[in-house]
């Protein structure tokens, strides 16, 4: 497998050079944009959840991409230093309505399960880890 990571403060923007990394790997492991642009979209997400509500306020962090590859796959596993947190616990959210009426949060995770084909979570030691996987046609 190869393997690309990078590590960011827990802070909005630094989360552009995320955007650069992931962009940069699909080019030299020639993924499609489709992909490409699934994969950045989830991390998104991700890091923003991550940077907005894992860390108390003004508290340093710090936040690893790693980024893999092999003919058929690849994926991004995100690792936080921030409090201990299982986005996967979240039940289904409520799309019934409309987005002003509907219950705020839940949507995210959803969003990101529905793009990837697997979405896994552990904790080890003080660290979030959260491993997304996308199928690639090779």
């Amino acid at each position: 497998m190869h393997c690309l990571e990078m590590q960011i403060r827990n802070r909005a923007d630094d989360m552009s050079a995320i955007v650069s990394m992931v962009e940069g790997f699909g080019l030299k492991y020639r993924i499609s944009a489709t992909v490409i642009n699934e994969i950045n979209l989830c991390l998104d997400e991700v890091l923003s959840n991550i940077i907005s509500y894992g860390y108390p306020e003004n508290a340093e962090g710090e936040i690893t991409v790693r980024l893999g590859y092999e003919p058929g796959r690849i994926s991004a596993e995100i690792l936080d230093d921030g409090t201990p947190f299982d986005p996967l616990q979240a039940g289904p959210p409520n799309l019934s309505g409309t987005a002003q009426t509907r219950e705020v949060g839940g949507v995210g995770i959803y969003f990101v399960k529905q793009l990837m084909d697997d979405v896994a979570y552990r904790r080890v030691g003080n660290r979030n880890t959260l491993i997304l996987r996308k199928k690639i046609p090779t």
